[in-house]
């Protein structure tokens, strides 16, 4: 159950993440800031994921792949989102994409134009080894130094 758990706190957060980099940008502009907000959130969902996961299995490894999924599962929503949104709700400056003009005689060309080049090859495929990496050794060092704190002290 705790890893279906993690599975849907990545596809939450995978979309949130998605609306929530519009709405730093628009804030704070392309500065500094905005690159370690938008990166630093990503902390959000694992470090809870990494600790509960730690906490249950009394095991580092256990924490890593609990990271691991969370961040991945976290990719392929953020492009999943994308695809919804460029779909049925719309985006300005990209309004052939919508089903709206599902008739027209390159839409499903320009479909798989945007598939394979921004969402597939250039999203997923791109992000997921940075995510898969990246949420092992965030979940394992999360959850080694959470078991190392909780580690009986010797007598």
């Amino acid at each position: 159950m705790r890893w279906w758990i993690y599975l849907s706190i990545g596809i939450l957060f995978g979309a949130f993440d998605f609306y929530c980099h519009r709405l730093v940008f628009d804030l704070l502009g392309g500065d500094l800031l905005w690159l370690v907000l938008s990166l630093g959130i990503w902390l959000v969902p694992i470090l809870p994921v990494a600790l509960l996961e730690a906490r249950a299995s009394r095991s580092a490894l256990r924490s890593a792949f609990a990271g691991l999924l969370t961040w991945c599962a976290s990719i392929v929503s953020y492009y999943l989102t994308n695809v919804v949104q460029l779909l049925l709700i719309g985006y300005p400056g990209r309004s052939e994409l919508h089903i709206s003009h599902h008739r027209d005689p390159y839409f499903w060309e320009n479909w798989r134009s945007v598939l394979q080049g921004q969402i597939i090859e250039g999203g997923i495929f791109e992000w997921m080894g940075i995510a898969a990496v990246g949420g092992f050794i965030i979940g394992c060092a999360t959850g080694a130094v959470y078991l190392k704190k909780k580690a009986p002290a010797p007598r």
